[in-house]
């Protein structure tokens, strides 16, 4: 009994080793029909320009502003305006009590009205004086004529003495004098009617334009950013009503150190971000670059100015401009990321049928997410950029992304 149980053990140890053994068997068998490579990514070697660049935050700001005073003191009767409203140059902003201005005016048009007809008067003057020259004239040359005819009488023994003397005296041209002076009396009286009357059309004028100062216009085009003042208040010019940014045309400024502003040129195109208000990167040119340093912040100023018809950027915003500051064009170019350092030199793995290959190349301008190849690859190589540290020369590879 016991040699039959000692049998049966050793018959199902041998066959618990003779079924471990084929499971062991099948399991090397499908491991060796498994395929064994390193997932990696590619990109393409491509001839293109690359470039360094700078990145430059600042803020916007209007094109221009204008404070919005008074020309004469008073209550401020009509506000035509609100904080934001978008104005037109010259269109009516606030209106200054006109009461007092307006008499002003009513008297001064009195004035000259009553020295107009003074000018009136003293043309009357002159052409009445001129009439009774006209006639002192013709009567003297009369009494001349008769003259001459008494004097020969007289010789003849016709006319008497007393007749002559009569003659004379009726031929004298003192009143002629006397009536040439009444016109040059006349014609002084006109003149300084003339002048009365330039100076009440001077004050009437005057009158007008204090009418016209108490309707405060707006100076330039924009948008009312600061309103300082409401209907009933009284204004003087020692505070701005309003301030009014034109902010059709902003700039973007940013300061800058001195280590970069001779780098900068003016007319240099930029990429213009204002995340803010604008969907993506608009491009733009450096307009204006400081030529002294800001006391304040001990920085150099630089401008670029932007295009705002839609009014979407406003004063304030934060932006930046991204220029760049050398260039290679014309050259391979990879992603900087499939260079790697071995041995000191640069090295790359490119895929060539299904597996990597190494390669020393020499390399040129780096910007930091791309790098210039100068020796080593050609257009179109593939070039591994992602799983590149996890292979070795002659390591079958498969592509699992990038180009």
């Amino acid at each position: 009994m016991r040699s039959k149980r000692f049998y049966m053990v050793i018959i199902i140890l041998l066959v618990g080793i003779t079924m471990v053994g084929c499971t062991g068997s099948a399991e090397e068998a499908i491991v060796e029909e498994q395929e064994v490579y390193v997932p990696v990514e590619v990109e393409e070697v491509e001839v293109k320009t690359i470039a360094n660049s700078i990145t430059l935050n600042g803020r916007v700001h209007a094109n221009d502003e204008a404070m919005v005073l008074p020309k004469i003191p008073g209550r401020v009767t009509n506000v035509n305006v609100r904080l934001g409203d978008y104005v037109t140059k010259d269109s009516v902003l606030f209106v200054i009590d006109q009461t007092d201005i307006r008499k002003n005016v009513e008297q001064a048009q009195q004035a000259v009205n009553a020295a107009q007809k003074g000018v009136e008067q003293a043309e009357s003057s002159i052409g009445a004086a001129r009439i009774n020259y006209d006639t002192v004239k013709d009567n003297i040359e009369n009494a001349q004529a008769n003259l001459e005819r008494t004097r020969e009488l007289y010789e003849a023994g016709a006319a008497s003495k007393s007749q002559l003397e009569q003659a004379e005296l009726s031929a004298s041209t003192r009143s002629l004098d006397a009536a040439e002076s009444q016109i040059r009396q006349a014609e002084i009286g006109h003149q300084q009617a003339l002048n009365q009357l330039s100076q009440a059309e001077i004050s009437y004028r005057q009158a007008q334009d204090a009418l016209e100062d108490t309707i405060v216009r707006a100076p330039i085009s924009g948008i009312i950013s600061s309103l300082n003042v409401v209907a009933g208040e009284m204004s003087s010019g020692a505070q701005p009503l309003a301030i009014i940014s034109d902010i059709n045309t902003v700039y973007l400024q940013a300061n800058v150190t001195e280590n970069i502003v001779n780098i900068l040129n003016q007319g240099q195109e930029v990429a213009i971000n204002i995340s803010a208000a604008l969907e993506e990167e608009i491009v733009g040119k450096i307009d204006f670059i400081s030529p002294t340093i800001d006391p304040n912040t001990q920085q150099y100023k630089v401008k670029v100015y932007i295009n705002n018809a839609e009014r979407k950027i406003r004063t304030g915003m934060s932006g930046s401009v991204t220029l760049d500051t050398d260039s290679r064009g014309d050259i391979l170019a990879i992603n900087s990321r499939a260079v790697l350092d071995k041995d000191g030199e640069k090295i790359v793995y490119v895929v060539e049928g299904d597996y990597a290959v190494e390669i020393v190349v020499t390399v040129g301008m780096d910007t930091g997410s791309e790098i210039e190849i100068i020796e080593g690859l050609q257009e179109g190589d593939k070039v591994i950029v992602k799983g590149q540290q996890y292979v070795v020369d002659g390591e079958t590879v498969k592509v699992v992304g990038g180009e």
